[in-house]
C-alpha cells in the first residue's frame, strides 16, 4: 500500500492541515496524467461516430463481412483497438484517484466523508446536464454511481476489491454474452429513430435537448444490459486496489513493461479474432459467443498493454516535450471531456453547423484527431499558467468550498 506523508513543499503539512483540500502540485503523478490524457483521446475516438452519425449507422456493429469499405474497416478498427479500452483505463484512473484522495485525506488525520461524498454528487449533476443537453452518451453519472460503490469499500484490502471486481466483470461477461452473442436483432428503431435523429440535427437547442434526454434514458438502461456499467464498477475497484499495491509507483516498471508486452500480445490475438468473426453471416450461437468473449477479454487485455506501454513512456527520456503536453491534457480531463462534446455538438447539431451525417467514419477519426490536438495545444497553454481546468476548479470548489490551493486535477 502506497505510504502518504506530508512533504517538506506541502503548503498544506500535516500538523496543519485539519481540512479537506486538494491535491498540491508536488503530490501529483505524471503517469496517471498521461494515462488520463490518452484515455481521452481513444474516448473520443468511440464517441465521435455517437456524435456525428445518424442513430441507425452508429448503432450499426462493425463487420469485415458485409459491405462498406474504408467505412466497415474503420469502423472494425475502431471497435478492436479503441471500443472499451480507453473507457477502460479511465475508469480505472478514476478508481485510481479515489483510492488516492481518500488515503491522503486520512493521513492528514481528515475524515473522507466530510468531502468525498458531495464531491460524488457534483460529478454526478454534471453528468446529468451532459447526458440531457450535450451527449446522450455521458459517463459521468455512472461514474458517480461506481465511486459510491468503491466509496462504501473503500477499508476493503486490496485482494478483497479484486475479488469483488472479479464478480462484478463475470457478471458483465455474462450479460454481454446474453445479450450481443445469444440475442441477435436485427430490426431498427423505425420512425421514432429518425424523428429523434431529425431533432438532433436540425432542431433548436430545446428540441434537440429533450431529444438527448430521451436516448440518455435509454443509454442509462442499455448500459447496464450490455454490461458497460458492470464493468465500470469493477475497473474501479481494480484501479483502487492496484494503487494501493504500489503499481503506479517507478519501482514497478518491471511490471510495466510485461504488461506493455503481454497485454497488447494477448489482446491484440483476441481483438483480432473477435474481428474475423464479428457479423460473419450464418454464424454459429457459438461463434457469436466466442466472439463477444474475445472482445471483453481482450479489450481488457488491450487496456492493460496501453498502460504499460504509456507507464515505460514515462519512464524513459523520449518525446518528453510531448508528455508534458498530454500530462496537461490529462490534469484538465473533466473540462476536456465535456469540451470534445461540446465541440462535437457544435458541428453536428442543429443549435451548431447541423452536419450530422455529412461526415464517413473514417473523416470523423480525421476530426478526432484535430479536436484532440487542439485540446492538447490548449491544455498546455491554460495548464502553464493556471492550477486547474476551468471545470476541476469549479469542481473543487464545489467539493472543498474553496479551501486549499486549487490544483489540476487534484485526484492524483
Amino acid at each position: 500500500m502506497i505510504t502518504l506523508k506530508a512533504r517538506s513543499d506541502d503548503p498544506f503539512p500535516e500538523a496543519t492541515m485539519p481540512l479537506a483540500r486538494p491535491a498540491s502540485p508536488s503530490e501529483r503523478i505524471e503517469f496517471l496524467d498521461v494515462l488520463r490524457g490518452v484515455a481521452l483521446f481513444g474516448i473520443l475516438l468511440v464517441n465521435l461516430p455517437f456524435l456525428g452519425l445518424p442513430l441507425s449507422e452508429a448503432g450499426e456493429s462493425p463487420s469485415l463481412w458485409g459491405p462498406g469499405g474504408s467505412g466497415a474497416w474503420t469502423a472494425a478498427l475502431v471497435r478492436g483497438l479503441a471500443e472499451n479500452k480507453f473507457m477502460g483505463l479511465f475508469s480505472l484512473l478514476f478508481g485510481m484517484g479515489l483510492a488516492l484522495q481518500v488515503d491522503r485525506a486520512e493521513a492528514r488525520g481528515v475524515n473522507p466523508k466530510s468531502f468525498y461524498p458531495r464531491r460524488l454528487a457534483v460529478l454526478a449533476a454534471f453528468g446529468v446536464l451532459n447526458g440531457v443537453f450535450i451527449f446522450f452518451g455521458d459517463i459521468l453519472l455512472p461514474y458517480a454511481i461506481a465511486g459510491t460503490v468503491l466509496f462504501l469499500l473503500r477499508r476493503s484490502s486490496p485482494r478483497t476489491m479484486l475479488w469483488i471486481a472479479g464478480a462484478f466483470l463475470a457478471i458483465g461477461v455474462t450479460l454481454s454474452v446474453m445479450f450481443e452473442g445469444i440475442y441477435v436483432d436485427g430490426s431498427s428503431g423505425g420512425d421514432g429513430e429518425r424523428a429523434l435523429d431529425q431533432a438532433l440535427a436540425s432542431g433548436t437547442f430545446i428540441e434537440g435537448s429533450a431529444a438527448r434526454g430521451k436516448i440518455y434514458v435509454m443509454w442509462l438502461f442499455l448500459s447496464s444490459v450490455i454490461a458497460f456499467n458492470w464493468r465500470i464498477m469493477a475497473l474501479f475497484l481494480v484501479g483502487a486496489a492496484l494503487l494501493r499495491r504500489g503499481w503506479a509507483e517507478p519501482s514497478a516498471r518491471e511490471l510495466h513493461r510485461r504488461l506493455a508486452v503481454g497485454g497488447l500480445a494477448l489482446g491484440l490475438t483476441m481483438e483480432g479474432i473477435s474481428m474475423l468473426l464479428h457479423g460473419r453471416e450464418g454464424a454459429t450461437v457459438g461463434l457469436r459467443v466466442l466472439d463477444v468473449l474475445m472482445h471483453q477479454l481482450g479489450g481488457l487485455s488491450l487496456s492493460a498493454g496501453y498502460a504499460g506501454l504509456v507507464a515505460v513512456w514515462c519512464a524513459s527520456s523520449m518525446a518528453g516535450w510531448l508528455r508534458r503536453c498530454v500530462a496537461s491534457t490529462g490534469r484538465m480531463a473533466l473540462t476536456n471531456y465535456l469540451g470534445q462534446n461540446v465541440v462535437a455538438g457544435l458541428i453536428f447539431y442543429g443549435h451548431g453547423a447541423g452536419r450530422l451525417g455529412d461526415f464517413s467514419r473514417p473523416e470523423l477519426v480525421g476530426l478526432a484527431v484535430a479536436i484532440f490536438t487542439a485540446q492538447v495545444l490548449f491544455s498546455s497553454l491554460w495548464m502553464a499558467r493556471a492550477r486547474g481546468g476551468p471545470l476541476e476548479l469549479l469542481w473543487r470548489r464545489l467539493t472543498y468550498g474553496g479551501r486549499g490551493p486549487g490544483t489540476a486535477g487534484g485526484d492524483s
